[in-house]
């Protein structure tokens, strides 16, 4: 019996040893974990707060920079990038972080000087990142040889806005695969998605509308229609081309705060917006409108031809002037509430022969004006609509403080 008691002890003592072996092991792995590497980048948003020079100092970001990044579910990162905005994939694993090369848009900033030299710094370490840590709100990408490359500060979540009802504005867009653009100079892109389950905005160039469908994420967008201006500017009318095209493309979208983006049935993203800047609705009285589109039979709408101008003033007397795109002309108007009337419309009588349909234009113009019965006003645009609310003809703001 001895013998075996002997053994037992042994065993005992044996398997002793091994827990305390296991239990150093667990405290010393646990003394060395990394900050925030189970915790995941999934989900977050950071802004940066500095980064490494050429000699590995770390130094603040400029001043009036935004530099951002927020790493959603499927293996994007994105974000501004100080001047254009950039998107590159990501592969996270414990604390272990790569980042491919990012495309970004096209756009040079001179504001603040050096803007540009601290974005193509920041894409550059972007890629040499190989680790990542969490210390209390910061979030801090080091290189392979653990040295520190971006310091973020975690950026406080805004509630997401809703789809519909939102005004949203274009920021980027897809030219193919991977690569994305800004707009060109000088041009903005709209969307509003109305509870009614039409979408309407400007293309650039004309104004255009559709319809809608909607199952929790995802979306598809049919039936588009624009007006048919002609811009004249470099690139406008092949940027609207793309974006209407990319448009109906659309399977679905997400929005993360103020950003909403859609997407083609794999998943890539097309359209990038952002919540357009609030502008207040310009009065009806006092301010100068030209006329951008008008309705041909309640469904199609035109734009103004091309090198015409059509206008109108409401004065605070009751009278509305302007000019029809050839003659001038002048009638009285009333509104109550949101209900409008024009009556006893005269004109001057020049006959205009160039360009051709301009006096056909200028009667559709003249027989709607007398046709309206309510408005609507919507930052710097006024819509004059019809009993039923159909929009008849639809004008822009040409006021001092536009911007």
């Amino acid at each position: 019996m001895a013998p075996n008691r002997r053994r037992n002890r042994n065993y005992i003592l044996a398997v002793a040893s091994l827990l305390v072996i296991v239990v150093a092991c667990i405290v010393a792995a646990g003394c060395t974990s990394t900050p925030g590497a189970a915790a995941g980048l999934a989900g977050t948003s950071w802004t940066l707060a500095s980064l490494a020079g050429e000699d590995g100092s770390i130094t603040p970001v400029l001043d009036d920079t935004a530099v951002t990044a927020a790493f959603s579910v499927d293996g994007r990162v994105g974000g501004s990038a100080g001047c254009n905005h950039y998107s590159a994939g990501y592969t996270a694993e414990g604390a272990d972080l790569t980042i491919e090369p990012a495309v970004r848009t096209e756009m040079y900033c001179i504001d603040p000087p050096g803007v540009m030299d601290q974005e193509d710094r920041y894409l550059a370490l972007l890629t040499e990142v190989a680790s990542y840590r969490v210390e209390d709100d910061l979030l801090i990408l080091a290189d392979r040889d653990g040295a520190d490359l971006l310091i973020f500060e975690q950026v406080v979540r805004t509630p997401n806005l809703p789809l519909v009802g939102t005004e949203w504005v274009l920021e980027s867009y897809s030219t193919g695969g991977d690569a994305i653009s800004s707009l060109v100079g000088g041009t903005t892109i709209t969307a509003q998605f109305a509870a009614d389950g039409t979408v309407t905005g400007n293309s650039g160039c004309n104004h255009y509308g559709g319809e809608y469908g909607l199952d929790g994420t995802k979306l598809s967008v049919s039936s588009l229609y624009s007006t048919l201006m002609y811009c004249t500017d470099p690139g406008v009318m092949e940027q609207e081309a793309r974006y209407m095209s990319l448009l109906g493309n659309v399977s679905s979208y997400r929005v993360e705060s103020n950003r909403l983006t859609l997407t083609d049935e794999t998943g890539t993203d097309l359209l990038v917006f952002v919540q357009a800047r609030e502008v207040p609705p310009a009065p009806l009285a006092g301010t100068s409108w030209t006329l951008e589109s008008y309705s041909l039979n309640g469904e199609t709408v035109s734009s103004v031809i091309v090198g015409t101008t059509i206008t109108a003033e409401f004065s605070p007397d009751g009278n509305v002037t302007g000019s029809g795109g050839c003659n001038s002309y002048g009638a009285g108007y009333k509104v109550d509430g949101m209900s409008l009337s024009v009556s006893s419309l005269y004109s001057t009588k020049m006959n205009c022969n160039k360009p051709e349909g301009l006096m056909e234009q200028e009667n559709r113009y003249f027989n709607l004006l007398t046709a309206a019965t309510g408005y609507r006003i919507e930052g710097d645009r006024l819509d004059l609509l019809d009993e039923d609310g159909t929009g008849l003809l639809s004008y822009r703001a040409e006021r001092g403080d536009r911007s």
